[in-house]
């Protein structure tokens, strides 16, 4: 009984040690870190519009009966960089036409941000009816937009809509891992991510924000082999007794 004893303990605070560099090499990759919720949290590569792979997109096509419900778009990354939640009776839908929603990355305009600069892709959010009418959210009814940043703990960022010749800034909430910020809209149109008082940030080509995600799994496999290791040693150590 007294052997085992200092095996296990042993075991555990070579975990325990593991564990502190870990949450040490974490905490100091420049604070860029996503935080961790109810789980682990790891962001997804970044794509950029002038990366490859290119940044995916979304549209689907519905009738006046689907607007009737509640409707949710997100494009077709493994975790959608844009989205959008469209209120039951959003639009007034033209007889006999369908309504085509669309999310797309978009070149940004050529006028810039007055409180900041752009962060990640501008992306496109329109509705169009199938006799090319573009319609316009009813009064009461805003859309929910939600965008992705490329990286989680940068500066602080407000999600924007682009009227003629200006930006204008929403009411923006964060969720999911600390990238993702959601806001209402009253309009579609163009959206984008601003960072207050900073320079623009576009990620290389071929994506970013994968660097502190690897550096977590790389931690996570680091422990439990160190768990595992350690409860190899232990049963050797009992069957070597008997």
């Amino acid at each position: 009984m007294s052997r085992r004893r200092p095996t296990r303990r042993r075991a555990a605070i070579g975990v325990a040690l593991v564990a502190l560099a870990v949450l040490a090499a974490v905490h100091g990759a420049g604070g860029n870190a996503p935080s961790v919720y109810d789980g682990l949290c790891l962001p997804a590569q970044y794509l950029a519009l002038s990366g490859s792979p290119s940044p995916g997109s979304a549209s689907m096509t519905y009738t006046a009966d689907d607007l009737a419900q509640t409707k949710e778009l997100v494009t077709s990354e493994s975790v959608p960089q844009a989205q959008l939640i469209i209120a039951a009776g959003s639009f007034t839908v033209p007889a006999g036409t369908t309504v085509t929603v669309t999310i797309a990355a978009v070149a940004a305009p050529s006028v810039k941000p007055a409180n900041g600069s752009i962060v990640g892709n501008v992306y496109q959010f329109l509705a169009r009816a199938s006799n090319g009418q573009v319609l316009a959210l009813l009064p009461g009814h805003p859309a929910t937009v939600t965008l992705e940043a490329p990286s989680a703990g940068g500066p602080q960022v407000t999600l924007e809509r682009y009227e003629p010749s200006s930006w204008t800034a929403l009411k923006t909430f964060q969720s999911g891992c600390g990238n993702t910020d959601s806001a209402a809209s009253p309009s579609l149109g163009l959206f984008a991510l601003i960072a207050q008082g900073s320079a623009a940030t576009t990620p290389p080509p071929g994506g970013s924000g994968g660097g502190s995600g690897s550096l977590i799994v790389l931690a996570v496999v680091a422990v439990a082999a160190v768990v595992v290791a350690a409860g190899i040693a232990t049963t050797r150590s009992r069957r070597r007794r008997r």
